[in-house]
């Protein structure tokens, strides 16, 4: 089950084989209209993936890339995720309903900022200012972000409305993991307290997390079938 519950805290799977996205001047009205974000990440020290969210008013679909099967889809309005494995023919749904229980620990955070001068590669290039915090969890070492202020608001919603449903389902299997007081903290106690800052276009931790963006574009048109489940597939809930 711990297992299965990082899989999908990190988006770490992957998506079905889709036509070409594209990229409108003007963005339609339309259901399936958003923004791609492509990011490099390391989970303790393990090989860099490739790691893609689609964003729309809708839904937040995480996944490997445009050749991959399996895929991660959150739906934003009712707050429902959904792990979708090809080989294994399976949806998961995952239980995001409100669940409440505390650390064995108190959590303190302090955060140090200074302006940085970190460059994002998108259609706004220039348009943000950018910030790098450090943020120590009762006094130690813990999480590093760099974000920047403006022009990604609707990926920092969908992101903290995906952290928070997910933070529920983390609380249900906590078990206090001596160590791993700056893990916890971050992504099942105080899951938004980093993204207050604005959306983080590079993070590392002390735990081996990294991830940095490594591409950006707004106003794209996505094939419907992005955010579909497969209709054969064998559902479970956790």
């Amino acid at each position: 089950m711990h297992k299965i519950i990082l899989f999908i805290l990190f988006g770490l799977s992957t998506a079905c084989t889709v036509s070409p996205e594209k990229n409108t001047k003007e963005l339609p009205n339309l259901e399936y209209a958003g923004d791609l974000l492509v990011f490099s990440e390391v989970m303790d020290q393990r090989e860099e993936e490739m790691v893609r969210m689609l964003v729309t008013k809708n839904y937040l679909r995480i996944d490997s890339g445009p050749n991959a099967e399996d895929y991660i889809l959150f739906d934003r309005n009712k707050k429902l995720i959904f792990n979708v494995i090809a080989e294994e023919k399976s949806i998961m749904q995952i239980d995001t309903e409100k669940f409440d229980r505390s650390p064995a620990y108190k959590i303190r955070w302090n955060v140090e900022s200074q302006t940085s001068s970190a460059l994002m590669r998108s259609d706004d290039n220039g348009a943000a200012s950018a910030t790098y915090y450090h943020l120590k969890l009762n006094d130690k070492s813990c999480y590093n972000i760099v974000t920047v202020d403006k022009g990604m608001e609707e990926p920092l919603a969908a992101l903290k409305e995906y952290r928070e449903s997910l933070s529920h389902q983390l609380k249900r299997y906590y078990r206090p993991d001596k160590g791993q007081e700056c893990f916890e903290a971050v992504n099942i106690f105080t899951p938004l307290h980093h993204l207050h800052k604005g959306f983080p276009i590079r993070e590392w931790s002390a735990y081996g997390y990294q991830r940095f963006l490594v591409d950006y574009k707004k106003k794209i048109i996505f094939p419907k079938s992005l955010f579909e489940l497969p209709i054969d597939f064998i559902k479970s809930k956790i």
